[in-house]
């Protein structure tokens, strides 16, 4: 009877341990939730604004004016547009920029029309869409304005850079001057900067990886990448891109918000992609506190890596999210138009195909994003961070030593318009 008890007793204690252990693990995880603040239904329930957050017209290099590219938005359902012409300051619609003379050269016998400040009310007010009112994001630019390169940074609330050519190794002089304005930056089509489209291995490059990655760690104001730029084409890895930076700085530092954008030139341009914005309201202000959060979804036609045959049509909407738990070690997404769902962690994995995501997954290390795919094309979340407790960091693969040195060389001795001459002239010869 002594040895039944004491197995009866030792079985306990190990299945109380077992509990406690499990209960220790639950508790360990800490999940950070770029949507925690959104409220999805009831009273106060915010909207999904739909919008674009980098937008040319003929101030710059788009070859459709102002006033054509504002209505293009408005009749098909924006809420939310950024005008971002290259190296040219927005003002309000019925505004004209101050431009600057060489890049505007191509454009001088074009249209250049604005909106009337009785237009811009309509507009704001939603006249002709049931009072949805369509708002400008202040003070946006395309920075680096004339990197041959494409070294492009979007500016927006801080109003620095009116004029500023660039050169191709000087992200950090726009993104200091707007943060010194008080404004906040993402990084323009870094697939078009390392030429990853043709050389898919320039994205997962660790000297590639770690020159944004600390650029991001540097400055909280520099809020993520482009993931998805227009039709997708040299752009096409930069969810590769997007997916090694993650694996970097999260959880140690805010997330890198994905964003996906128009780069809108002219009229058929528009409807390319778009971000949704949760918000409680359609404010400058709401937009700002959305990107800065992560409090938004990046949604795009198309996915050329993904998706590579498929275009989302133009009239069906995008994959969408009412609702997000976070619960214990999971987190359950309710969704709309969409067909499939996949969760990916690091490096790109594949960890589920379910609404629900297990995050004890061990291929889950330090985030976790979603991508919704349906009629209307791909819609991918912000990335959630994962800490499972055990301290895991993302190896340091910088480079060291001789191989640092040898690529600032490189870098800057050859990726700017000396370096492009010769590489084109190159290419003339072969």
């Amino acid at each position: 009877m002594k040895r039944i008890i004491a197995v009866i007793l030792t079985l306990l204690l190990a299945l109380g341990l077992g509990v406690s252990a499990l209960a220790l693990e639950e508790d360990s995880y800490v999940i950070t939730n770029p949507y925690k603040d959104v409220v999805w239904s009831g009273d106060g329930a915010w909207g999904a604004y739909k919008g674009n957050l980098h937008t040319h017209t003929t101030f710059s290099d788009g070859t459709d004016d102002l006033e054509s590219m504002a209505e293009e938005y408005y009749a098909q359902g924006y809420d939310v547009i950024a005008n971002t012409d290259h190296g040219v300051v927005s003002k309000p619609w019925d505004q004209k920029p101050q431009t600057i003379f060489l890049l505007h050269l191509p454009n001088i016998n074009r249209s250049h029309e604005l909106l009337t400040a009785e237009r811009v009310r309509e507009i704001n007010e939603g006249v002709g869409r049931d009072d949805r009112g369509m708002i400008q994001v202040p003070l946006g630019i395309e920075l680096q304005a004339a990197t041959v390169y494409k070294s492009h940074i979007v500016g927006l609330y801080g109003g620095w850079g009116q004029g500023y050519i660039g050169f191709s190794t000087q992200y950090r002089v726009s993104i200091a001057g707007t943060e010194k304005s008080g404004g906040v930056t993402f990084i323009a089509h870094p697939g078009d900067r390392l030429g990853s489209e043709k050389n898919p291995e320039a994205a997962r490059d660790p000297a590639n990886v770690n020159f944004f990655a600390d650029i991001l760690r540097d400055y909280d104001s520099c809020l993520g990448i482009e993931i998805y730029n227009g039709s997708d084409g040299p752009t096409r890895q930069d969810r590769v891109l997007w997916d090694q930076l993650l694996m970097r700085l999260m959880p140690e530092k805010q997330p890198v918000w994905g964003f996906a954008v128009d780069d809108s030139h002219n009229t058929n341009d528009v409807g390319r992609t778009a971000t949704i914005h949760f918000m409680p309201a359609n404010t400058a202000d709401n937009v700002r506190r959305s990107i800065e959060t992560g409090a938004f979804l990046a949604c795009s036609r198309r996915d050329r890596i993904r998706l590579p045959d498929f275009v989302g049509e133009k009239d069906v909407p995008y994959p969408g999210i009412t609702n997000i738990i976070v619960e214990g070690s999971t987190i359950t997404l309710e969704a709309n138009d969409y067909t499939e769902i996949e969760w990916i962690a690091d490096g790109g994995e594949l960890v589920g195909t379910e609404l629900t995501v297990d995050l004890t997954n061990p291929k889950v290390k330090s985030y976790v994003r979603a991508q919704l795919i349906g009629p209307g094309g791909i819609t991918a979340t912000q990335p959630f961070g994962v800490d499972k407790g055990d301290g895991y960091r993302h190896p340091d693969d910088h480079l060291q030593g001789w191989e640092k040195f040898k690529w600032n060389v490189n870098l800057y001795l050859t990726k700017n318009v000396f370096g492009w001459i010769a590489e084109n002239a190159a290419k003339l010869f072969k």
